[in-house]
């Protein structure tokens, strides 16, 4: 199954391929009007592109999509918070670069204060990320294929069914009960989902090293990394928000389909299958909402701006010291090893985490190394909230000596080595009777003295810190995100766990059985044994990149058309997962899918 922005990309490049095809005269006036009906009524033609999409959503319980939108949560606080540090940093170095001016004593209490807020923001924002990535890691967003589990036809979700059985059938009935401008736009979508998916899927399932029965994790990325792929390519599709508006439908609640396409739809799946044989038909438009509201979350994780450098003359202080050069930041793709997808090749070593059985890991990710990841994730989010505890306490403990030009002993106890260590604060009895007797308003004249102390240039540099290390954690928790499967990889392409689906490999020879622990093992290509009967053709060349499947897809479209305006039967249902290789028709299983040869049963055109 193919992405969204993969389909609204195809089902563009086909319209306008339709529109200049040479064909027959008598099928003239019938493509005009379809182009016609495409181009004033996109939302129709986009919903029937999406149609697996829709049906996908509809049959499912709305975890992924929950899951994502408490994902978004966390990132928008998360990018709060980073921008709230950059405001109070920049308040605080403002005040200290002139603190002799008026109102630079009040601005840096005012910005201290601002700590404390954040402080009890960053608490709770904290807590849900670790909840939210330890169910994360379980990878159970992603189910299970129902065939690869021997469930009866019965049992299967809808999203399943569609790709699977009586795929042409579904397309010309759809253009059979079409009777309007807005369902022949849909029609049409319908059928360029179908060929968009006859051809991506047979790329994916080469990618992959197999079909997404199989290899559930590793189509998800490769799916989203081809969707990345086509949305540098394509400004059209690069905002799945845009995507969104563009599937909204006039005279309808705002997020709701509209009768008449809910009609139509329920109208093609009753004229194609056999009801009494399948599960019920899901909500459509739930399964609609859901994907809207999928694709406007998608394009909540934009990372922010890097961090302003701090004023001149305290950069001049912090990196000028050539016993103590500065730190590069580490990003997600400097802390990763170099690995390929290749058979024998592994990365280093992965971290283990809470949730996980004996022998079992979280998936690898854009920021995984030979250090422990998740502790070190674990000591930032602490010591985050540490440096916001203590800079909300400026203004207490320090102020006494540093009003009077002097160092502060609790500055150089709790902060000085290392800023994480600000949040085992064992204070004593001491230095809270200090805390407590902290009520005075702080005066410019103790400020302005203040100033110019060295650890008040060591604040600076913590901040700045401080921020870069958001900036850090956000890219960690964008990469994090991408590499479970929830969000598209961007800017993330050339990393080597997107970049292996961007290139057909030289091992053709698929499919590959399932891995035994694939939520381990998804980063590389399948090492396990062949499932027999093997597909031994190389149906996409060699090297070939995502673009070569659309260029098939495109003209394959404009031809089923030809053929089901020019009145032509349907001969073979494809399977749309493309199972079984490049054309092979719907398919059930003879005995179960573990026999050692599949036993394959190719459906007759009337079958389901």
């Amino acid at each position: 199954m193919i992405d969204a922005r993969t389909h609204v990309v195809a089902l563009s490049h086909q319209i306008d391929t339709l529109a200049a095809a040479p064909v027959h005269p008598r099928l003239g006036a019938a493509r005009d009007q379809l182009v016609a009906d495409c181009a004033d009524h996109r939302a129709y033609a986009r919903l029937g592109a999406l149609l697996d999409q829709v049906l996908h959503h509809a049959a499912s319980d709305g975890a992924e999509v929950d899951l994502l939108a408490e994902a978004s949560k966390m990132w928008t606080e998360g990018v709060a918070l980073y921008n709230e540090v950059g405001r109070i940093r920049s308040a605080i170095e403002s005040a200290l670069v002139d603190p002799s001016a008026p109102g630079s004593a009040s601005r840096f209490c005012d910005a201290t204060l601002s700590f404390r807020h954040l402080m009890n923001n960053a608490k709770t924002t904290f807590t849900e990320m670790d909840s939210l990535g330890k169910r994360l890691r379980k990878m159970s967003h992603i189910p299970r294929h129902p065939r690869q589990q021997d469930e009866p036809l019965s049992q299967w979700g809808w999203g399943d069914v569609f790709l699977a059985r009586r795929t042409d059938a579904l397309a010309r009935a759809a253009f059979s009960e079409a009777g309007t401008a807005e369902t022949r736009a849909m029609a049409f979508g319908i059928l360029s989902g179908y060929s968009t998916n006859v051809h991506g899927s047979t790329y994916l399932t080469q990618v992959v090293g197999g079909p997404r029965r199989s290899h559930r994790f590793r189509d998800r990325i490769a799916r989203n990394a081809v969707g990345s792929w086509f949305g540098e390519r394509y400004p059209d599709v690069k905002s799945c928000r845009g995507i969104a508006d563009s599937l909204r439908f006039t005279g309808v609640p705002d997020g709701t389909l509209p009768g008449e396409a809910i009609d139509f739809l329920t109208r093609t799946l009753g004229a194609t299958y056999d009801l009494s044989r399948l599960a019920a038909v899901p909500d459509l438009g739930q399964g609609y909402e859901r994907l809207v509201r999928q694709l406007e979350l998608l394009d909540t994780f934009g990372q922010p701006p890097t961090p302003a450098l701090p004023a001149p003359q305290f950069i001049t202080k912090m990196f000028s010291d050539p016993a103590h050069p500065p730190q590069s930041p580490t990003t997600p793709e400097t802390a990763t090893p170099a690995y390929a997808h290749g058979p024998g090749v592994v990365p280093t070593t992965f971290s283990g985490g809470p949730g996980f059985g004996a022998g079992q890991k979280p998936p690898p990710t854009a920021t995984d190394s030979t250090a422990d990841s998740e502790s070190a994730c674990g000591s930032f989010c602490i010591a985050v909230l540490a440096f916001l505890a203590f800079a909300g306490l400026l203004g207490g403990p320090c102020w006494g000596e540093w009003a009077d030009g002097k160092s502060c002993t609790f500055w150089e106890k709790h902060v000085a080595e290392n800023w994480r260590n600000a949040f085992t604060i064992d204070l004593s009895q001491e230095e809270k009777d200090a805390l407590a007797a902290q009520n005075q308003p702080l005066t410019a004249s103790n400020f302005t003295t203040a100033a110019g102390v060295p650890q008040m240039d060591e604040l600076v540099s913590q901040l700045f810190d401080l921020q870069v290390r958001l900036w850090e954690a956000l890219g960690k928790a964008s990469a994090f995100l991408s590499g479970c499967g929830l969000i598209y990889p961007e800017g993330r392409l050339e990393f080597p766990l997107y970049r292996q689906f961007l290139t057909v490999p030289n091992d053709t020879v698929q499919p590959h059985r399932p891995e035994l622990d694939d939520v381990h093992t998804f980063y590389r290509y399948p090492q396990t044994e062949l499932e027999n009967p093997v597909d031994f053709s190389a149906h996409v060349p060699v090297g070939a990149d995502p673009g070569r499947f659309l260029a098939v897809a495109v003209p394959d479209c404009v031809r089923r058309w030809e053929e089901i305006a020019d009145g032509s039967p349907g001969a073979r249902n494809l399977d749309l997962d493309a199972d079984r290789g490049v054309a092979h028709p719907c398919w059930s299983t003879v005995g179960s899918i573990d026999d050692d040869p599949v036993g394959v049963d190719v459906l007759a055109y009337p079958d389901q």
